[in-house]
């Protein structure tokens, strides 16, 4: 019996080593899943933050225009656009920089609020409020006014860019 009982021992040993290393495996093949499904959520959450950024910033461009800097503020604007947005804004921008300057528009946009209203793929759409104190030729003391503005930006090498740009109601 204890020949018996001396070759039990060492085999249930080596089935409880076995069955850990296996446990082991499994614990640190689940742990590096989770790890990289956290990476993942971290870079898509970055992704948003940046576009939502972007857009927020174009918010302000578009609503803070001057009869001094109507050509530059126009440029900057072509700087961030791409797709529909620029196609519409590069045939109007003559027409925009014209207006500002004749009507000598000054006008100072803030973003209220901003957010992330969708994500698909290289494609992130953005809501905003915008809030913009104007002066021109007949407000010389300058007029609040609100807007609301949808946008979608497309990622594009390294940068987001606005693709489409829409005032809504």
């Amino acid at each position: 019996m204890a020949e018996v009982a001396g070759e039990v021992v060492p085999w249930r040993r080596r089935m409880l080593t076995a069955a850990a290393m296996v446990l082991a495996a499994a614990l640190v093949a689940v742990a590096t899943l989770l790890l990289l499904k956290l990476n993942d959520a971290n870079a898509d959450e970055d992704s948003r933050q940046s576009a939502l950024q972007v857009a927020r910033q174009v918010a302000v461009d578009l609503t803070t225009v001057s009869k001094d800097t109507a050509q530059q503020d126009v440029t900057r604007l072509m700087g961030v656009a791409t797709g529909s947005f620029k196609d519409q804004f590069a045939q109007q921008a003559d027409v925009f920089r014209k207006v500002v300057q004749q009507a000598s528009v000054t006008s100072k946009g803030t973003v209220a609020e901003a957010g992330v209203s969708s994500v698909d793929g290289d494609t992130v759409t953005v809501l905003a409020a915008v809030s913009a104190t104007v002066q021109n030729a007949d407000a010389p003391n300058g007029e609040q006014r609100q807007y609301r503005m949808k946008m979608q930006l497309h990622h594009e090498g390294d940068r987001w860019l606005v693709s489409d740009l829409e005032f809504v109601p």
